[in-house]
């Protein structure tokens, strides 16, 4: 998995963000030796012809070949491509303004499913600068882009399935610098004034056709990657603990999404509509992070022969994750937090379990973080972990400590805040069948729960023994501390006994 997204990380970076020291000292070879090694080091193969005329290079034949997997290729026809050094200083790379790519898939029967594909670029500039060990790419162009050209099936066009698809970047600038010595490091940025997607299936046996159209606004990303001699593309876990390091952002200021389909139960439609957008992500020895945030975000779906009409809006939400990846000794710490806001329902959506309208019908908050710490006896990057779906996760580490820092839920007129601090010993799974014997403290406060009961016992949705019961539960594990506010303090002590308000439950 990671190995797969690296190497086309790569690749983007050379071809849709390739600098600006001016006056380059270094020759055309060196600048085509380093675009190579850029290529290489991401799991790319680079083919061609090398001819020299003077101070200039040309490359005939060229193909860039990514091996995905034992039955996946990607291969770039580039045909030809040239570097020249003119009289500004600067190195010229001159790619056609159209290159043809194929992805092909062999499963282990021998069928061959093929996508061919058409990168194109208007107005492109590309030039190299710097010096052998320090080079500088710059890259602009009016637009670029890609078109899904034809599906073929063991070779020819299928009869039941049509697909098209587009993506078009408009008003592109990139810069990428690349430095090597101990190790290499590559520097980018990309930045776009829009982006557009668009394309459709058409699916006769069923029959279903669908298009749809995703659009952006004012993009920016950036990323820093540290390449140690051993290649990610080789040992993974290996590049890691030699140094391999790599964080990336991107981010745009809105974006829409509009998806329309003719299916056999009647059309239907989709739209997605989101403000500033942001995702961070980052790799090293020390984990993996991630870190995400939409704004402003609108959710609509549309049946009419049913006459649904759903829609939902928030103010913001955002995640972040934080974990180890390397086996170490001592422990690591991991975290993880969540925060949604200003969570809007429309009323169809409310209608179907509220249709009187008995519930508060106000904006939904929850908020979530937590941070720990564990000792790893298994890496993450493994195979065997990153495949095994039942993997049982005591398996691969011992939970050290465990810490609640907020929990908050505001909804239905009801809020519960919560927060807890836990240590574990991994000596006694006895206690608790199984588990790790925790032991700390943690507190509950719920506040509006009578009116929310007498809310939801008013919607007849659970038989009044059900709620009857919810009250007993709360009663026996909480204590009012004013007009409908219940709190609790738990603990669960060295023996493993569980105590709330100093009341043993267990």
């Amino acid at each position: 998995m990671y190995n797969k997204f690296f190497r086309l990380f790569y690749f983007n970076c050379v071809f849709a963000v390739l600098p600006l020291m001016a006056h380059a000292e270094l020759s055309t070879r060196e600048a085509w030796e380093n675009t190579k090694r850029i290529l290489e080091t991401g799991g790319y193969q680079v083919f061609g012809e090398e001819v020299s005329l003077g101070s200039d290079l040309s490359i005939r034949d060229a193909k860039i070949v990514l091996e995905v997997d034992e039955q996946t290729d990607i291969i770039f026809d580039v045909e030809s491509l040239s570097l020249n050094k003119k009289i500004d200083g600067f190195i010229y790379l001159s790619l056609p303004q159209e290159i043809n790519v194929q992805y092909i898939n062999e499963d282990d029967f021998g069928y061959k499913t093929q996508a061919n594909i058409l990168i194109r670029a208007r107005d492109l500039e590309l030039k190299v600068s710097g010096q052998p060990k320090k080079i500088l790419y710059e890259m602009t162009a009016s637009s670029a882009g890609f078109a899904l050209v034809e599906l073929l099936d063991n070779g020819v066009p299928s009869t039941d399935f049509t697909a098209t698809m587009e993506l078009v970047l408009a008003d592109i600038k990139s810069v990428i610098k690349s430095t090597s010595d101990e190790a290499n490091e590559i520097k980018s940025m990309l930045s776009a004034s829009g982006a557009s997607i668009k394309g459709g299936v058409n699916l006769l046996s069923i029959p279903l056709e669908l298009s749809f159209q995703y659009v952006m606004d004012q993009l920016k990303s950036s990323s820093v990657s540290n390449e140690p001699e051993v290649p990610i593309d080789e040992d993974f876990e290996l590049a890691l603990e030699k140094g391999f390091s790599s964080t990336s952002n991107f981010s745009f200021d809105k974006s829409e999404l509009v998806l329309n389909a003719n299916a056999p139960g009647g059309p239907l439609s989709l739209s997605f509509s989101s403000g500033p957008a942001s995702l961070t992500n980052a790799i090293s020895e020390a984990g993996l992070i991630i870190q995400s945030d939409n704004q402003k975000t609108v959710l609509n779906f549309k049946v009419p022969s049913n006459g649904w009409d759903f829609e939902l809006d928030f103010e913001e939400f955002g995640a972040a994750v934080n974990i180890p990846l390397l086996v170490k000794t001592g422990e690591q710490e991991f975290g993880m937090s969540i925060k949604l806001s200003g969570l809007n329902l429309s009323d169809t959506i409310w209608n179907f379990f509220d249709a009187d309208n008995i519930m508060l019908n106000q904006p939904a908050t929850l908020e979530f973080d937590i941070e720990g710490s564990t000792v790893l006896v298994e890496g993450l990057t493994s195979e065997a972990i990153i495949g095994n779906q039942n993997l049982n996760p005591l398996e691969i580490g011992q939970i050290l400590s465990f810490k609640l820092n907020d929990f908050l839920l505001d909804a239905f007129g009801v809020t519960v805040e919560a927060n807890g601090d836990f240590e574990f010993d991994n000596e006694d799974f006895q206690t608790f069948d199984g588990i790790p014997r925790p032991m700390g403290k943690g507190s509950l406060k719920i506040q509006g729960s009578n009116a929310f009961m007498e809310r939801l016992e008013g919607m007849q949705l659970f038989p009044s023994e059900t709620i009857m019961g919810a009250r007993m539960m709360l009663a026996l594990l909480m204590r009012v501390e004013d007009d409908d506010t219940l709190i609790s303090e738990f603990e669960i002590d060295e023996k493993g006994k569980i105590y709330a308000n100093g009341q043993r439950l267990r």
